[in-house]
């Protein structure tokens, strides 16, 4: 029997998919209409939200952030928060500089509503707005995760500062830093003005405030902080105590996040998480547990916002391929601004990382249209016009030669100091060497910052020269600027080693060689946290308490929480004195307890802080109140206080008065010594 024959039919083809059309731009009078809808309903939402208490606190800072991240000034969230943040650190504080009629809405709650509002109308006015609004988000990337894996870190390593429930607790942690005092002066005076206190009118008293020649760039960011959670109206002093310390560390992990972030945005760990795990782990380490969580624990909060932003200033430079490009030289010159108005000597560190930006000198890095040139130049022309201002309130300062002035003496690690610098030079002139392909143009610009050590030691050596010629040893400022020099090196180091490895570490080619790469990048990432001494925190009772700065403060600080010292109920005495009438004028305060654990003058400099009574005049009062032997020693500086004018009081607490008098042993005067 023949086999059945097969026929095979011809395929049938279907017809070829037709893409669909893109939708029809919108008319130009439609778009208008939408842009004005939305951007007016974005602005009138956050308008009802802050004025009925919906947007406060968390829920204000939250939403705050996330506007501030939907502005597309780039495609990736890393590269945003870099930009975010030295656009808002630098230019921010220029709304302190002059009174504005803000009325009871305050500067936060406008300028969240024109954000909104104008992110709105930019999507509405677009010819495609749904193809606008998804600009508004960034492009997911593993490497963003890094992101609140350093805030969670924040927030566990300053959870002191985060957690105070009382005045008392929290200036108990605050007096552990002494220049707390003078930070939080500045930072309540803006709240209570709307002004920093370089532009405000003279005392009621006349003189002069005391911290007029000092730029507030940091306190201004503060303040902007504490306003976004609590709103515009000031509090009671202990509400303000609470959040000034809320404020200061929720800054401090912004910018170590912000760090990261911009680490996380180099070309050569963008798509390298191997490599960039242990590189954040290593730059939060520094800010965390390391000589930065030193000078924030120091009570030197714009040190440590100086120091983050030099280093951000080189992360804006080194991957820029043009320099006539308006949005990111505006967030270099934030970066400029805030450290000139931060700590202005760090200035001389961020000077390298910006001239990183014109290298290599080829004309395509010049070439831009006149806009863009037009636009950098009012940038340029907006940073020399903030620096200036800076000169003009630094020029206030009274002594003849400040930078020979003695103070504390800030920790700092010589040893660490000198091998950050010396690495970081050899390491920037090895990554400059290589074949030329695209990356040499970054490599260029990485080798230019091994300019920041050689400028770091050339102004260590003149300073501590400077100041040993002046007082035979070296003193504040030398010690300071060395403490930031060690900090800025020792995480810009991380710069050269991100490229030399991200050339050499080659993503993974199977499921195990994932799982290997990103173990290993763990366990390194482990041992980077622990370059700075061991950071555990609760194993003190069997001899392994913690040998990082950052994590023996924390464990100092928890006790510190749990029992305050006796001296910290003096936000208490404040508030209940004001309370029942108010406190005379020219007071100054004199702890004449027996069991007083820190400096008296640190305790009179707090009440002058606590009153908004800082003045100069008022400082060279508090700082000749000094005595050892708690009853004798008081009368001694109640009758030095009484001695300066006429009008003065001497404040004590209340127990002591009665000793305090009867040591004195002027009737007389007893009506100008008033307990608290």
């Amino acid at each position: 029997m023949a086999a059945p024959v097969q026929v095979r039919l011809p395929a049938q083809r279907l017809p070829p998919r037709v893409p669909r059309p893109p939708a029809a731009p919108l008319p130009r009078f439609p778009r208008f209409l939408l842009a004005v809808v939305l951007g007016v309903v974005a602005a009138c939402a956050v308008l009802v939200a802050r004025s009925t208490g919906v947007l406060e606190n968390g829920a204000a800072l939250v939403v705050a952030v996330l506007l501030v991240l939907l502005v597309p000034t780039s495609r990736d969230l890393c590269r945003r928060i870099l930009l975010a943040g030295c656009l808002l650190l630098g230019w921010v504080p220029l709304l302190w500089w002059v009174p504005l009629p803000v009325g009871g809405l305050g500067r936060v709650t406008i300028g969240l509503a024109l954000l909104a509002g104008g992110l709105g109308a930019w999507v509405g006015w677009g010819e495609r707005p749904l193809r606008r609004a998804a600009r508004l988000l960034p492009r997911p990337r593993a490497i963003d995760l890094l992101v609140p894996v350093t805030i969670g870190a924040g927030l566990v390593e300053l959870q002191t500062w985060l957690q105070v429930k009382t005045a008392r607790q929290t200036l108990g942690m605050l007096m552990s830093g002494w220049d707390n005092s003078a930070h939080f002066s500045m930072v309540n005076m803006i709240r209570r003005n709307g002004v920093t206190t370089d532009v405000l009118a003279a005392p009621p008293g006349g003189g002069t405030w005391q911290f007029d020649s000092y730029p507030q760039g940091f306190h201004a960011v503060v303040a902007t902080l504490i306003e976004v959670m609590v709103g515009p109206t000031r509090g009671g002093l202990g509400a303000e105590l609470l959040a000034y310390s809320q404020a200061v560390a929720l800054l401090v992990i912004a910018l170590t996040t912000m760090l990261v972030a911009g680490f996380c945005a180099l070309p050569a760990l963008r798509r390298r998480p191997v490599v960039a795990v242990p590189v954040a782990a290593f730059v939060a380490a520094v800010f965390y547990v390391g000589p930065g969580a030193t000078s924030i624990q120091g009570g030197i909060g714009n040190f440590t916002m100086a120091c983050a932003l030099v280093v951000a200033a080189a992360l804006i430079a080194v991957p820029q391929a043009r320099v006539f490009a308006p949005l990111p030289l505006a967030a270099l010159g934030g970066a400029v601004v805030g450290i000139a108005s931060s700590w202005v000597l760090l200035l001389v560190l961020a000077a390298p990382a910006v001239l990183a930006l014109v290298v290599p000198f080829g004309r395509r890095r010049w070439a831009a249209s006149w806009p863009r040139i037009v636009l950098s130049l009012v940038v340029v022309l907006a940073v020399l016009g903030c620096l200036w201002r800076t000169v003009v309130v630094i020029s206030r300062v009274q002594a003849a030669s400040p930078l020979t002035l003695t103070g504390g003496v800030p920790p700092v690690n010589l040893g660490l100091a000198a091998a950050a610098a010396i690495g970081l030079a050899g390491l920037c002139l090895m990554v400059r060497r290589g074949a030329a392909d695209a990356t040499r143009s970054i490599r260029t610009r990485v080798a230019a910052l091994a300019l920041v050590p050689l400028v770091a030691v050339g102004v260590t050596i003149g300073l501590v020269l400077v100041q040993i010629d002046a007082n035979g040893k070296a003193t504040y400022y030398g010690l300071k600027f060395m403490l930031g020099a060690e900090i800025v090196l020792l995480v810009l180091l991380a710069i050269p080693v991100a490229h030399l490895l991200g050339r050499r570490v080659a993503g993974p080619r199977s499921v195990l060689g994932s799982i290997r790469g990103f173990g290993g990048s763990v366990l390194v990432a482990l041992a980077a946290t622990q370059v700075f001494g061991l950071t555990v925190v609760d194993l003190a009772d069997v001899g392994l308490g913690p040998e990082a700065p950052g994590s023996a403060n924390l464990a100092q600080q928890v006790r510190v929480l749990r029992q305050p010292p006796s001296t910290a109920d003096l936000a208490d005495r404040v508030m209940r004195a004001e309370a029942a009438g108010g406190l005379p004028a020219h007071s100054f305060f004199v702890d004449a307890r027996p069991d007083r654990p820190i400096s008296s003058i640190l305790a009179a400099q707090w009440y002058l802080s606590l009153t908004d009574t800082w003045t100069t005049q008022a400082n060279y009062v508090a700082a000749g109140i000094r005595f050892a032997d708690p009853t004798a020693g008081a009368a001694d500086q109640v009758r030095w206080i009484l001695a300066t004018g006429p009008d003065t009081v001497a404040v004590v607490p209340f127990e002591s008065r009665y000793g305090v008098l009867k040591a004195l042993d002027r009737p007389d005067l007893a009506y100008r010594v008033v307990g608290i």
